[in-house]
């Protein structure tokens, strides 16, 4: 793993100005709204634009289309609100997040204007306002680490300046908490749990999986971890011995205990023109194994990546916990 990966997220605060009505699952709403007024505002080019402006362009940088056959490359991932409230009334605040791999941070002022102004212009959900959506304004912005569990303001409620990120998740955060979590484990009889926040859809040998089996689980994150590191860090990728071991250690991780469901979600693709099922399980499930060590740098990794298709729009986020749950 290279270490100058880094991934800086942002938690943008809003509070609604008029009812807005959305999905159970706000991910594709939010991040569909956002790459819309995005384009509309900064740039007019179809994704058949020549390629010295592709290059050029802020916003066909990040509104570039996947670079490979699995999990979107694209810099950037959504977290959306977790609450399955699906009305907002005026006064309502909710929050979501954007992760930001590599020096795509340097985009910024694109990222906020976007997403204030698609909360005052182009509107959030359904047409629920005489042929308009519901509005909203962009309150203040955070920055965190969700590893060393760090939080910074970055936009305080009412003002104009926005701060730039200084908190990314980096190379010596995996490893200081891999380390420290590798111990804890050893001390919890090597059960660890991960909570799957938000659907998390898995393709094995062309076919979806529909329980969260560690091994073809890991398999995506490490093709997912490795892709974005070596496209917005200029890592290598991992030798043939490297990936064999990592591979067969994922072999060996028993599922204990499955308090999953599948969640059937489906959301509407401007580049398809058609609905697209983003279904996945979510819920918490328990693993075991003897030894971690190899495999927790890239779940704790994952965690600020997001795995699993579909992530641009809020898919396969994932929290690690590593006590097992009251009753198993």
């Amino acid at each position: 793993m290279t270490d100058t990966f880094t991934i800086h997220h942002l938690r943008f605060i809003c509070e609604a100005e008029t009812a807005i009505e959305m999905d159970a699952f706000k991910g594709s709403a939010l991040r569909g709204a956002w790459q819309s007024h995005l384009r509309t505002l900064y740039c007019a080019q179809t994704d058949n634009a020549d390629p010295l402006h592709q290059a050029l362009c802020p916003v066909c940088f990040l509104l570039s289309r996947e670079t490979g056959s699995g999990d979107d490359r694209r810099p950037y991932a959504f977290e959306p609100p977790l609450s399955t409230q699906t009305r907002l009334e005026p006064g309502e605040r909710f929050e979501f997040g954007i992760s930001l791999f590599g020096d795509t941070v340097r985009f910024l002022p694109y990222l906020v204007l976007a997403v204030g102004q698609m909360g005052q212009h182009q509107g959030l959900g359904r047409f629920i306002h005489a042929g308009k959506r519901g509005t909203f304004r962009l309150v203040a912005i955070e920055e965190h680490n969700p590893l060393s569990g760090v939080r910074r303001t970055l936009l305080e409620p009412g003002g104009c300046t926005v701060q730039m990120p200084v908190l990314p998740v980096t190379l010596d955060h995996v490893t200081e908490s891999a380390c420290r979590l590798t111990s804890e484990l050893r001390a919890n009889g090597n059960c660890l749990t991960i909570h799957f926040l938000t659907p998390t859809r898995i393709i094995a040998d062309k076919h979806l999986v529909h329980q969260p089996e560690f091994s073809p689980f890991f398999a995506r994150l490490l093709e997912r971890v490795t892709a974005l590191w070596c496209q917005f860090a200029g890592g290598q990728p991992l030798s043939r011995e490297e990936k064999h071991a990592l591979l067969s250690r994922a072999d060996a991780v028993e599922l204990v205990v499955d308090h999953t469901e599948w969640w059937d979600v489906q959301g509407r693709s401007t580049r398809l023109g058609r609905r697209q099922p983003l279904g996945g399980y979510i819920g918490r499930a328990t693993y075991h194994t003897d030894a971690w060590e190899l495999l927790l740098p890239w779940l704790l990794w994952g965690q600020s990546t997001q795995v699993g298709k579909n992530v641009v729009k809020g898919a396969g986020w994932y929290r690690i916990e590593w006590r097992m749950q009251n009753g198993e």
